[in-house]
């Protein structure tokens, strides 16, 4: 529980920076599905009055302030911001689709899981593009690269991969010349494993610059956005 006396700011990165009311609390019957992370209502027991809680913190506790990361930063919790009365508090999590918190689009659900469970780390995997043709039809249940069907020329390992703030980002990818006929509608990132049926799809991104694109034999070089978002930025996928 977060007191009046803190102010947010997007620098702060560990909990020895926040201004705390009562005995943190640890999250129980935590679930992620689908990228929507989910866990039981927060009891904190009976609060002293005096105090105004103006938002909930989630981090991650490694037994010390000072290298515990800050995880969730939410000032519109149900009854917050609430004066202490000396009650009982509990903070109820949202029963709406995004819960605490969700990663959608353009986050393939299963890929959105496997982040927020941390079983994908983004600059530890082998992110690789492929071009999807426009035939290619987005559906929330692909989960491997087997499932995203024919794609147009080869895929390409991204290099230069970077994930700061938030914002996902990588050199721009070189496709080299691709065969004339096909058109390519959409990007596709997956984390290559060696095994297409085991490697998982990661990113759709239907707005590529200048997508749809008929092939004609010559090279294609697809840039990144300059933009704040580059790829993809987590802080605006829910």
């Amino acid at each position: 529980l977060v007191s009046d006396a803190y102010t947010y700011s997007a620098a702060h990165e560990f909990l020895s920076v926040v201004t705390r009311v009562g005995t943190d609390q640890t999250l129980t019957g935590k679930s992620v599905t689908g990228g929507v992370f989910d866990a039981a209502a927060a009891e904190f027991g009976i609060l002293a009055p005096g105090s105004k809680i103006k938002a909930v913190v989630l981090y991650m506790d490694t037994g010390s302030p000072s290298t515990s990361p800050l995880l969730f930063y939410m000032d519109s919790v149900q009854g917050l911001p609430m004066d202490t009365n000396g009650g009982e508090v509990r903070v109820p999590w949202d029963t709406g689709p995004i819960k605490i918190a969700a990663v959608g689009l353009p986050f393939y659900p299963k890929a959105a899981e496997r982040l927020l469970s941390a079983e994908l780390p983004l600059t530890g995997a082998t992110l690789r593009a492929v071009m999807l043709p426009s035939s290619y039809v987005y559906d929330a249940a692909h989960e491997f690269l087997p499932d995203l069907g024919a794609a147009v020329g080869s895929a390409v390992t991204l290099s230069g991969v970077t994930v700061a703030g938030g914002v996902l980002d990588a050199n721009d990818v070189d496709f080299g010349a691709v065969a004339a006929g096909s058109t390519a509608s959409y990007i596709a990132l997956y984390a290559d494993t060696g095994t297409a049926a085991t490697s998982p799809v990661v990113l759709y991104l239907p707005s590529v610059v200048g997508f749809p694109m008929t092939t004609n034999g010559s090279g294609v070089v697809v840039q990144w956005s300059n933009a704040a978002a580059k790829i993809v930025s987590l802080l605006g996928t829910a």
